[in-house]
């Protein structure tokens, strides 16, 4: 009998320890000031709590991951929600970078990927491979053909590879209109985007900043994450890329739970501002006006 119970008690305090790591994961971040997060190339939390993966330079990429990987047991129990604001900026006299991701990798460490049509994911080896252990979604702001891109301005689901498994145009659901209506990724304004994935599938939200959660997804798409993460574990961040196109890309908030109920709201009113990179254009113009009037005199 004593056996009995002991052997109960051991099942219970596993069980117990199980659901305890499972719901360890949740956090908000209005902006990162205090976020303890691994980045590499360009990628940077700028002094007022602004993440910024992409610095207005060519040819380049940045990475922000959250250090502790994400575990789950069993693929019944691998569920979350995820809600962050980003803005895509493009550089004064370009038409735009090529795209920022939400990123489960099996490691934060995709140094070897390149940017341009890549996003800082895969190389010319690693994309289409099983053994990349990636999945991404997308807001891709470049057409890239060898891609199947469907235009230069939507969201994608990628698994292990660039060529989408799904992708649309970017919008959102708008109540009031009762149908979508059209985003511009590269607008330079704030942009809210929901990822959920429960019971094996992924669903995909977008929304201008001060607009509530669409009632229904922009995209939805049955993914099996179990089988692309073998091990159960991974890590959560985001990257960007660009090339001859170019942009700022930054992350302004993030919130995650492993519970769709319990996901915190970001508080917009609270989020770092986007930096106006037109205002800093016209100010170096009048400062060359200027020289130049002073050295005609």
């Amino acid at each position: 009998m004593a056996q009995g119970l002991h052997l109960i008690w051991m099942i219970l305090c596993v069980h117990l320890i199980c659901i305890s790591s499972q719901q360890e994961i949740e956090f908000i971040y209005n902006g990162f000031s205090q976020a303890d997060l691994y980045t590499d190339g360009v990628a940077k939390i700028l002094t007022k709590g602004l993440l910024q993966l992409t610095d207005g330079s060519g040819q380049k990429m940045g990475h922000a991951f959250l250090k502790k990987p994400f575990e789950f047991n069993s693929p019944g129990s691998f569920s979350f929600s995820t809600h962050f604001v980003c803005a895509l900026v493009p550089k004064p006299g370009s038409t735009g970078g090529h795209g920022i991701a939400f990123v489960l990798s099996a490691s934060m460490d995709l140094t070897q990927a390149d940017a341009t049509s890549f996003l800082g994911l895969f190389n010319i080896s690693t994309q289409g491979s099983p053994s990349s252990h990636i999945v991404a979604v997308e807001l891709d702001t470049a057409l890239s053909a060898e891609f199947n891109d469907i235009d230069k301005n939507h969201v994608g689901i990628d698994v292990n590879s660039l060529i989408s498994i799904a992708s649309t145009p970017a919008a959102y659901f708008s109540e009031i209109e009762g149908q979508n209506e059209s985003i511009n990724l590269l607008s330079g304004r704030a942009i809210q985007v929901w990822v959920d994935y429960r019971g094996g599938v992924l669903n995909v939200s977008l929304a201008p900043l001060k607009i509530q959660k669409p009632s229904r997804p922009l995209l939805s798409r049955s993914v099996n994450l179990s089988e692309t993460f073998p091990d159960k574990k991974l890590f959560l961040g985001f990257s960007g890329a660009t090339g001859s196109l170019i942009s700022y890309q930054y992350i302004l908030g993030w919130s995650f739970s492993r519970n769709k109920e319990s996901l915190q709201a970001l508080d917009v009113t609270k989020l770092p501002r986007v930096p106006s990179h037109k205002a800093k254009k016209r100010n170096q113009q009048r400062c060359l006006l200027f020289s130049l009037f002073y050295w005609l005199l």
